[in-house]
């Protein structure tokens, strides 16, 4: 049982400021009693266990793993565990002009827990928030990195015509996005889903637009820019976290991506 603060009182940028991040580990949250008001954007990410939510409007619900809930500035609310309960959670407390465009946009509109499908990647939120800036560049590099998993959280994807996807093509979004080292063989995905890997193929391709494999490639190689930018991580350490065979492997898919590689992504502009 612990809490890690990975980012406390971090630089102040044009964009804005990561006040405070980190992740509680299997601990019982330090909540107040009654309805507090904060003057920063509040996120929190569970991971294990389950609580509460409850605000000035009435809003009374359960949070449970998978769900993350974000609460705007000046708000009144809580939330936490029932007593003598614990759980998981990634947390951040950021501020600035950035959050408060996507707020004017509608990105962070409302109060409360969010179940969106799929489920944003909580290991490329890690990424994100687990790492001290090192400059201001960095933080703002870090502050449009959390900007972006917060857009990709907001909404459902949706087929061309404005359907919902498939349950199925659901549950392989999510859980393709978290596999960062590309080690679920996708014919076993596709079983555990009761298709054949044809037709979960041809679903899946249709739906999102791309392929399985291209879509889970995309999320590491995502992930492997979060990394490039916010950590002093090796190319060769990236590579092998991320499952690449090397370094070398991970260069020729990153320019494929992002149009540079690695050495030249990371490069201070």
């Amino acid at each position: 049982m612990r809490t890690v603060v990975a980012v406390s009182d971090g630089p102040v940028t044009r964009l804005g400021q990561l006040e405070l991040a980190g992740e509680v580990e299997d601990t019982e949250p330090i909540m107040p009693t009654g309805l507090r008001v904060m003057d920063a954007y509040v996120l929190s990410a569970v991971t294990g266990g389950e609580g509460f939510y409850r605000d000035a409007d009435g809003r009374d619900e359960r949070i449970v793993a998978g769900c993350h809930t974000l609460v705007p500035p000046g708000f009144p609310h809580t939330y936490g565990t029932d007593p003598g309960r614990r759980w998981t959670e990634l947390f951040a407390v950021f501020s600035g002009p950035l959050f408060d465009s996507l707020s004017d946009l509608g990105v962070l509109a409302g109060a409360g827990p969010r179940y969106p499908r799929p489920a944003p990647s909580l290991d490329a939120l890690r990424s994100v928030l687990r790492t001290p800036p090192r400059s201001e560049r960095a933080a703002e590099h870090q502050l449009l990195a959390l900007a972006d998993w917060l857009v990709d959280a907001q909404d459902p994807v949706v087929r061309p015509g404005g359907h919902d996807l498939d349950l199925e093509v659901t549950q392989a979004l999510d859980r393709l996005g978290d596999d960062q080292t590309g080690a679920l063989d996708l014919h076993d995905l596709a079983a555990s889903l009761g298709l054949s890997y044809d037709t979960f193929r041809r679903r899946f391709s249709t739906q999102v637009g791309e392929s399985p494999a291209s879509y889970r490639m995309g999320k590491r190689l995502e992930t492997a820019a979060t990394l490039l930018r916010l950590t002093d991580l090796t190319h060769r350490e990236i590579a092998r976290t991320l499952g690449f065979a090397d370094e070398f492997h991970l260069s020729r898919r990153f320019k494929d991506r992002f149009g540079v590689p690695p050495r030249e992504y990371r490069r201070p502009g």
